[in-house]
């Protein structure tokens, strides 16, 4: 994947304490639908998620 995309995913997290945030910390998994990021929000380091599909 291109970094500046990879950048615009990371970048664009929805944390339920701080809304829009980036993820840090993730690890990548897939299922059969969708890669999913799973990580911690920047912030406040919350467990949070992004779905690509």
């Amino acid at each position: 994947m291109p970094a500046d995309i990879r950048k615009r995913l990371e970048d664009n997290v929805f944390c339920s304490n701080c809304g829009v945030t980036t993820i840090v910390n993730y690890h990548v998994d897939s299922s059969d639908f969708a890669i999913i990021l799973k990580g911690y929000c920047q912030k406040c380091n919350k467990e949070v998620a992004r779905v690509i599909d």
